[in-house]
């Protein structure tokens, strides 16, 4: 029985330590001078699961029956994946499939750790006190109401980050005495606030669209699973039709107005890279170009460095037949949270995963560009996939079932 306690224990500090170590990732995305130091780590990070991938199969926690949907898709995006790489020609330069490749270990990785409620107690702990920390910083800045950033590069990125945190309270509200769950609500408001502060619009549609479908969920679950495939298809629709909105007489007009009233365009000018990245696209539209194609490959003397559309990008990367599989990875993911809804933490990772698939149809975070965010989000994502071990879900392991 001690033996079983410390193994707990052991388990939870290192919880504990990880996710400390994936906050301070998040420095990658800072002008301070530890910025280099934080990259360093998050290689460690990435590298460190491969090993937490051998443990767990000598553990034998791998097959579960629930997960078929996930080893599905996950395992024809990775082989695609690498497959066009090598029709690519590309093989000389590797890195970007690499990262790719330690970003899916990541995920298969930490899907099978058996996330229980005190690890993101002590996760919303720690997040609350970072909020709380930015919220000083906010106050002593002169309580800025646009484009706050903190230490970040850009307020877009601070945004998302704090968006981010808000799922580890939500999710452990429930759970959690009363002290606790005071402590949770000051956390949730003062994310709120510094969201509303940096004037992020993709942190604030991730919120929305999280929160809203927890309501939906509490009316109807057949409602809330066809929520996947109303927010692809708009993520779809929106990325078709955005470009051809921004030339229309009405909607110049409400980007004026919505520039001389809040500061803000409606189009920000994404539209002058997906419609290119669109028609470059559909040049080679079954298996696309190479992995970790820039703008800069496919419109001259531009000055944006990514897509800002993480489906756009996997187009682009993997043509048809990679979007596809990308499509059937996600779509896996969802339909293993339908197992397990009765979960808080399966079913707020749920709602939080819906707004993060609607966060990508604006920026790019699941692979490339800000990596520590997407991290963190596919944390939140695989602690969802996880909390079905937590709860005893039946499952089998190599040729066993087991409880």
């Amino acid at each position: 029985m001690g033996s079983l306690y410390s193994n707990r224990q052991y388990r939870l500090v290192l919880a504990v330590l990880f996710f400390t170590l994936l906050l301070f990732n998040v420095f990658t995305v800072t002008k301070l001078p530890i910025r280099d130091a934080a990259f360093m780590t998050m290689e460690w990070t990435q590298y460190a699961t491969i090993f937490l991938l051998g443990y767990l199969m000598q553990k034998k926690s791998f097959f579960l029956l629930s997960f078929k949907p996930f080893y599905l898709g996950i395992g024809l995006f990775a082989g695609v994946y690498i497959v066009l790489h090598f029709l690519s020609g590309r093989l000389d330069v590797s890195s970007d499939l690499t990262h790719v490749l330690l970003v899916i270990i990541f995920v298969f990785a930490l899907a099978h750790i058996k996330w229980e409620d005190k690890h993101i107690t002590l996760f919303a702990i720690i997040s609350v006190g970072l909020l709380l920390l930015f919220l000083i910083q906010w106050m002593s800045a002169g309580f800025p109401t646009f484009q706050f950033q903190s230490y970040t590069r850009n307020s877009n990125i601070f945004g998302v980050f704090v968006a981010v945190l808000v799922y580890f309270p939500v999710a452990a509200f429930k759970n959690s005495p009363l002290r606790y769950r005071i402590y949770f609500s000051v956390g949730i408001l003062v994310a709120l606030l510094l969201v509303y502060a940096s004037s992020t619009r993709g942190a604030l549609l991730l919120l929305f669209v999280a929160f809203g479908a927890r309501i939906i969920l509490k009316f109807s679950r057949r409602a809330f699973f066809f929520l996947f495939h109303a927010v692809m298809l708009f993520n779809m629709i929106f990325l078709l039709v955005y470009g051809w909105l921004a030339k229309k007489p009405l909607f110049i007009a409400l980007n004026d107005w919505s520039l001389e009233t809040f500061g803000k365009q409606i189009f920000s000018g994404r539209q002058h890279i997906w419609e290119p990245g669109i028609s470059y696209g559909f040049e080679n539209p079954l298996f696309g170009h190479f992995i970790g194609i820039l703008p800069e490959d496919y419109i001259p003397d531009t000055h944006y460095v990514h897509a800002h559309n993480q489906y756009l990008q996997i187009f682009l990367e993997s043509g048809l037949v990679g979007f596809a599989c990308f499509l059937l990875l996600l779509f896996g993911i969802w339909k293993v949270y339908q197992r397990g809804l009765d979960s808080a933490l399966v079913h707020w990772a749920a709602c939080f995963y819906l707004g993060i698939l609607l966060y990508q149809s604006v920026e790019i975070s699941m692979f490339f560009n800000i990596q520590s965010i997407g991290l963190l989000q596919w944390l939140i994502i695989s602690t969802g996939l996880g909390a079905g071990i937590a709860k005893k879900q039946v499952y089998k392991t190599f040729g066993r079932l087991e409880d």
